[in-house]
């Protein structure tokens, strides 16, 4: 999107951001700045980014994990948690899919 390309690697847990224009990349650890309540402390599995939000957050769901949940990712790199299961809960263990956004 505009010329950069995200992607995650799973057993890692790295983002990789491609510049596509000055052919260079980025990694991080995902959730490696974090922002508030919540922890992105499994898999990294769907990611999107959205063209709905002027400040263009990149939003990645979680494979795994005591409290799978949505995250979002700022341009700083700062990470946040959108929802999440309830730690331990009924949810342990299993995965947040197949997020989608509409433009209304």
């Amino acid at each position: 999107h505009n010329s950069t390309l995200y992607f995650v690697a799973k057993v890692t847990r790295t983002l990789f951001i491609l510049d596509l224009n000055d052919m260079t990349y980025t990694s991080e650890r995902t959730g490696s700045s974090w922002v508030g309540q919540g922890a992105f402390n499994s898999q990294p599995d769907q990611i999107i980014e959205s063209d709905l939000d002027k400040r263009k957050y990149i939003y990645f769901t979680e494979d795994g994990g005591n409290a799978p949940g949505v995250h979002v990712r700022d341009r700083e790199g700062n990470y946040y948690t959108m929802v999440r299961g309830v730690p331990g809960g009924r949810y342990s263990g299993d995965e947040t899919v197949g997020i989608a956004f509409s433009p209304d």
